[in-house]
């Protein structure tokens, strides 16, 4: 994995003078800077901690293939962490590679060694996703993402469980004083995995039990303040396997 990031990086720096040369329209790197109230992710609350998030990426000429950092830092320093994805499109077909890699000071895993992928040991988890967009007739966005690898093997740490999150999602508004976004997310293991206890258990990623993990309700707007454009969003997120809902409100500071 040590080689991989190394081919990241060479990636990054080899390509953005090849580029610049041959399409002088051509942008190789792109990125945005976000700040949010909290982050909400699959319908878990990562950090209740006012954050600032990063995405730098490298795209190619056809803009179909992105190679990307995000990275999230909570402003008194209790959330931390950084991530590796490969982004390919198809059509109407979005296919992506994380590695996720939280290394906030109470994590309860191993979260001091950047560079261990080792199965029982890694803080690291990795997930392959497909998603597929209809067309504009009837925008339905399916998304199916699994955790193939890393810190998804149960509190015995025996076996993968390859948590599963499936999610729909729809533009039920546009073009008015906001867009409005709908999307429902469920959640499962593909590999029944074992308690604490030794005895069978359905308990995922995401959850205690397969089930719905994410209702969602998104509210957007660009802000045009003195010709600087500001999108914002509101997102409302009710989790009904864990009982609880959370507002998140976030802010694209910079975008390049």
């Amino acid at each position: 994995m040590k080689t991989n990031i190394l081919i990241f990086w060479i990636v990054i720096i080899v390509s953005i003078p090849l580029s610049a040369q041959t399409d002088t329209d051509y942008k190789p790197v792109g990125g945005l800077i976000q700040f949010k109230n909290m982050h909400l992710w699959r319908g878990q609350e990562v950090t209740d901690e006012a954050t600032l998030t990063t995405d730098i990426y490298y795209k190619n000429k056809n803009q179909n293939f992105k190679l990307g950092l995000w990275g999230g830092a909570g402003v008194n320093g209790n959330f931390k962490e950084i991530d590796y994805y490969l982004n390919y499109k198809l059509e109407g077909f979005t296919f992506e590679l994380w590695d996720v890699y939280n290394f906030s000071p109470d994590a309860d895993y191993n979260n001091t060694k950047a560079f261990n992928y080792s199965a029982h040991e890694t803080g690291h988890f990795i997930d392959l996703s497909a998603a597929y967009q209809f067309n504009k007739n009837f925008p339905l966005k399916i998304y199916w993402v699994t955790v193939i690898f890393g810190r998804d093997r149960g509190p015995l740490n025996e076996k993968n469980r390859y948590s599963t999150f499936v999610e729909l999602s729809y533009p039920a508004l546009r073009d008015h004083i906001v867009d409005l976004d709908l999307a429902v997310g469920g959640a499962f293991a593909l590999s029944e995995g074992k308690d604490i206890y030794g005895k069978k258990s359905k308990a995922h990623f995401y959850g205690d039990s397969p089930g719905i993990v994410s209702i969602k309700l998104t509210a957007s707007k660009t802000l045009d303040l003195w010709g600087y454009k500001l999108p914002l969003s509101a997102t409302t997120m009710w989790n009904p396997e864990k009982n609880y809902a959370n507002i998140q409100l976030a802010l694209n500071l910079i975008s390049f």
